[in-house]
């Protein structure tokens, strides 16, 4: 009698484990809805890790002006990011050219990205994802398929946000560079200020085949919880000694969700 009571408290506390274990994997997307919204919506040298909401849109656009070895170069970027999920986003960019360059588009690309870890209330966000593009080729005009996997990061501390990207690339004879993955390393940090944020953010990758250090301070507004736009000015440190500065402009808007 008295091991069939044990065997039956066994199966009782059996079947409340995993009642929890299902009640906690079913409320996941719910806790997502209380994700991490950042102290700005978007970074110059990486992507911000927190994600879309369901439904909800976020368009942007700005300028990029490099000098380089003499030589001046202008791109419009162009993207958007729609939320599948309180998780799962859906991401597109192109950067576009001067109408005095004939080339019109210099790159484009498609990914998903998913958020691991979403927790609003410890201002904490993990995502990764995984980016398609295609990138023009300056030897023969042609363009060249790649991909992206990255891993982002981010983590509210008071006023402070900060945020982590890791990214590597694979584009096969685009620019000088080889068919082997080139890594892509951001970090930045923001303090929110009323409606301003001033950051700094510094960067190591391959441009052009030559690796390069990026530091960048810039200041981004916000006057409108859906409204954002800033500027940059990042300094590049090649290998080699060269060095050069540039300009970014970005403008932001973010809407819907359910």
């Amino acid at each position: 009698m008295h091991e069939e009571r044990v065997h039956r408290a066994g199966m009782a506390n059996g079947r409340r484990l995993v009642t929890v274990g299902l009640l906690g994997l079913f409320s996941v997307p719910a806790v997502a809805k209380e994700g991490v919204q950042g102290r700005v919506q978007e970074f110059f040298l990486g992507d911000g890790a927190p994600p879309q909401q369901r439904g909800q849109v976020e368009l942007g656009t700005g300028l990029e002006w490099t000098r380089q070895d003499g030589e001046t170069r202008f791109e419009l970027p162009v993207r958007g990011e729609y939320g599948l999920s309180d998780r799962v986003q859906l991401e597109a960019k192109v950067a576009l050219t001067t109408p005095e360059d004939p080339r019109g588009l210099d790159t484009a690309e498609a990914g998903i990205g998913l958020a691991l870890i979403n927790d609003r209330r410890r201002g904490f966000t993990l995502s990764l994802g995984m980016d398609l593009e295609a990138t023009r080729d300056i030897r023969d005009d042609r363009f060249r398929p790649g991909f992206e996997p990255y891993l982002l990061a981010y983590q509210d501390v008071g006023p402070v946000g900060f945020n982590l990207q890791l990214k590597v690339e694979e584009l096969p004879g685009v620019r000088g560079l080889g068919s082997e993955l080139h890594p892509d390393f951001a970090a930045g940090a923001v303090l929110a200020l009323g409606p301003l944020r001033p950051m700094v953010e510094a960067g190591w990758r391959d441009e052009d085949g030559t690796s390069t250090l990026l530091l960048s301070p810039g200041l981004l507004a916000r006057p409108l919880k859906s409204l954002e736009f800033g500027v940059a000015v990042p300094w590049r440190l090649h290998a080699g000694g060269a060095r050069d500065v540039g300009v970014m402009g970005m403008l932001t808007w973010q809407g819907g969700g359910a």
